[in-house]
């Protein structure tokens, strides 16, 4: 045999066949993991969305509340304010009608000058 074929052709026994084996042993254990991993952040972005939503649901129901509330007070505070207008105007009727005279002359003064240009 030549010397030099030897060389760079060296005969060795290999067992392609087993490393085929481990290889495609090591490609379907990569695979179960990349399933797995994609099972685990599935899962995790499920949870976290779970979270943000009650969250989000128990924030809404605290502003709802305090909007009530405040909604609450507000409509109490003008029934007050209408109820002492009411006084005041059966108290002094002379005094609220030439109040409310004066602020509607004030207002259309106002708007026509607003409309016209037109100083009051």
């Amino acid at each position: 045999m030549n010397k030099e074929a030897t060389l760079s052709h060296p005969q060795h026994d290999h067992d392609y066949g087993s490393q085929i084996a481990v290889i495609r042993s090591d490609l379907e254990r990569l695979q179960g993991d990349i399933r797995k991993l994609k099972d685990d952040v599935a899962e995790d972005a499920s949870e976290r969305m779970k979270q943000f939503t009650e969250q989000a649901t128990e924030t809404l129901k605290e502003k709802g509340e305090e909007l009530r509330e405040r909604g609450a007070e507000l409509r109490e505070a003008s029934e007050q304010r209408k109820e002492a207008i009411a006084n005041e105007v059966q108290q002094h009727p002379f005094a609220s009608v030439l109040a409310a005279t004066g602020a509607g002359l004030a207002i259309g003064a106002l708007a026509m000058w607003a409309q016209n240009g037109v100083k009051p």
